[in-house]
Parts: structure tokens; sequence; C-alpha cells
């Protein structure tokens, strides 16, 4: 079932440019079996920070995100815009596998996109490019979406320790991340990106133990600035495959959401049910709608799922996609790699008393 929340108006950042679908026009994209809106790592590995949650990378005792051995080269990458776009897509979002704004080739790969009239939707960290506003404004001029890192607005200490990774990993800048990406902030909002509706700018937010107390106000600043927020817990993929330390319950992310469409309702006079797994907007169209494909052409549902469906050097986009339609029967706007990370983390919960008996 299509959720009604792609419905709703899109004013107070309800949804952001490349994910804004009707109901009427996904039901019509899963009748015509269209990819709308995939996920591709089109930028290499490569990044300075060392974020423990990294989705893309497995864990690295070093702590660094290097060029890989296998990256499709540029070529590829174009080549694998032109089959989504064959295939319908609307949107791209620009995962990675590294920091999108610093590959050599950032601006080819959205130039193709606009090609094709396909909305790109930049995941990064902020700090390293948009701080230059003659950036922000060529970005701009590309018609694209940007997806900030925020996991506070007010903490500091925590987001810089957030970037600089684990304990006992090297931080390899020198640098205060959330100086220079609150700076990236300011010149995204001047320059524009959440003026249009729907908003061209959004938040990416893991909620966990640490920044909790925040989240009702990192919720309010979206809605008065028009920025769409994903309000996510951790995916089970990358360097968080495992249970992270901090991560919250299922069950207190709902409360957690419960209590932002209260806000939404009394606030803003916008009526939504707490819909997972983004509680704040529309629901998810990765999962469905289209495609993860890592930077070394594995492919995959989404981006949480751990077992690929097929590869780019083997097969064609088209024919691994044909394979997929059985998800997209299934869609109903949730998350099973999410629901399946709460699983796994209520087993862990289970095993520690017993052990701890057992220990007694």
């Amino acid at each position: 079932m299509i959720p009604s929340e792609f419905d709703l108006p899109y004013d107070h950042g309800f949804t952001m440019k490349g994910w804004d679908f009707s109901e009427a026009e996904l039901a019509q994209a899963l009748i015509g079996r269209r990819m709308l809106n995939p996920a591709f790592e089109l930028a290499s590995n490569i990044c300075p920070w060392n974020c423990e949650f990294c989705f893309t990378e497995d864990d690295n005792p070093e702590g660094a995100k290097r060029r890989l051995s296998n990256e499709m080269d540029i070529h590829r990458r174009l080549r694998l815009i032109d089959e989504a776009a064959h295939l319908g897509a609307r949107a791209i979002n620009f995962v990675g596998a590294g920091e999108p704004t610093i590959d050599p080739d950032f601006f080819t790969l959205l130039d193709r996109m606009r090609s094709h009239a396909i909305v790109p939707i930049v995941y990064t960290e902020g700090a390293l490019r948009l701080t230059d506003r003659d950036f922000v404004r060529q970005l701009y001029d590309t018609g694209a979406t940007v997806v900030l890192k925020v996991n506070t607005l007010t903490n500091e200490a925590y987001q810089n320790a957030i970037v600089a990774g684990p304990a006992g990993r090297k931080n390899p800048r020198n640098q205060n991340y959330f100086r220079d990406r609150n700076h990236a902030l300011e010149l995204l909002a001047e320059e524009g990106f959440n003026k249009s509706t729907p908003t061209r700018l959004a938040f990416d937010t893991i909620i966990c133990r640490e920044n909790v107390g925040e989240i009702m106000d990192i919720h309010r600043f979206a809605r008065d600035n028009n920025i769409f927020v994903l309000f996510v817990n951790y995916l089970p993929s990358g360097r968080s495959t495992q249970v992270m330390h901090n991560a919250i319950t299922k069950a207190e992310q709902f409360a957690i959401f419960e209590q932002m469409a209260e806000i939404d309702r009394q606030e803003y006079g916008i009526e939504h049910r707490a819909c997972f797994p983004y509680a704040g907007g529309v629901p998810c169209t990765i999962r469905g709608f289209g495609l993860y494909v890592k930077i070394g052409g594995a492919v995959f549902d989404c981006p949480g799922e751990s077992m690929p469906m097929g590869d780019l050097k083997l097969e064609p986009l088209e024919q691994i996609w044909t394979r997929a339609h059985s998800i997209q029967d299934g869609y109903n706007g949730g998350c099973l790699p999410r629901q399946l990370f709460w699983e796994k983390m209520a087993r862990q919960s289970e095993e520690q008393p017993a052990a701890m008996e057992t220990l007694i």
C-alpha cells in the first residue's frame, strides 16, 4: 500500500526536491515497473573523515577511506546514469562512496544527470567544499538537492568527535568540522537551497543516545527554515553492520516519531502519521523504486542490504532491475533493513542478561 503521506503539502520541508512523488505517480511507476529514485555511489571511496557509522564502507582499523582498486571508472559511472534514465529515474541519490564533492568528476556526473532531467540528491559532510560560495552557486545551478550531515546543531564537541571516529583512531584533519559545517549551512540557505517548494536542502540525522534530547529542536528548526530531515536510526550495513553501542530502541524511536507528528499537528498544521522510517516527512522510495549500486559495481536492493543481487561487471542494470520487481510488489514505504537491525538489537539485549546470570 502506498502511504498517503506522499500527497501532503510540500511546505515546511515535508519532502525534498527529488523525493516529491505523488501517490498517483508512484502507483503508475509500479504498474510500468519504472525506477524512479535509485542510490548510487558515483564518487571514489576517498573521504578524510572517519565516521564510525559510515554505511558505505566496512570497518577499517586504520580509519582511512582510501580509493579502492575495483572502483568503476568515470565512463562506467556516466553510463550507469544513462541506464537509470532509460529505466525512468527522476532522481539519483548521490551517496558517495566517499565524499562526493571532492571527487574530480563531481560536476561532470551532475551535468550528466541534468541532461536527463534527473535531480541529483547529494549527500555530503559539507565542510570540505560547501564553505566556498562559488562552489555552492555552481552546485545550485545544477538543480541539485543537498543533504547535509547534521548529528547536532549545538554540541560542537559531540559533532567533531563523530567525524573523528572512535577512540584510538587518528583524525587526519586539523579542522573544526562543526564550525565549517555550520558555515556551509549558512551559505546553502543564503544561496537559496531552502527557498523553493519542495525544498532543495535536507539534513541527515541519526537519532542516538547522545543527541536524543536535541531532536525536537532540530525538527522545529527544520520546519521553520523549510528543510527536510531524514531522521533515522543506524543502517545495518558498512561500519554499522553490528548493533551500535549508542543506538536507541524501536520503542524509543517510535515515541519520538509520535512526538514529532504531534508537534506538526499543533504547531504547523500538518496532519500525518509517525511514518517509518523518516518520521517528519515522506516515506522512503529508494527501496521499491530504486536500487543501490556500490562504487565497485555490486548492486543491492537498497543501502541497508548486505547481500548483493547482481554486479554491473557481469550484467546491465536493467537485467538486475527486472529481478527486483518482487520488492516493488510489496512496497509500503517501510524499511526492512532497519526493522532487522532492531530485531538484532532486541536479541542482543535478551542475551546479555542471560550471559550475566551464567557468570554469576
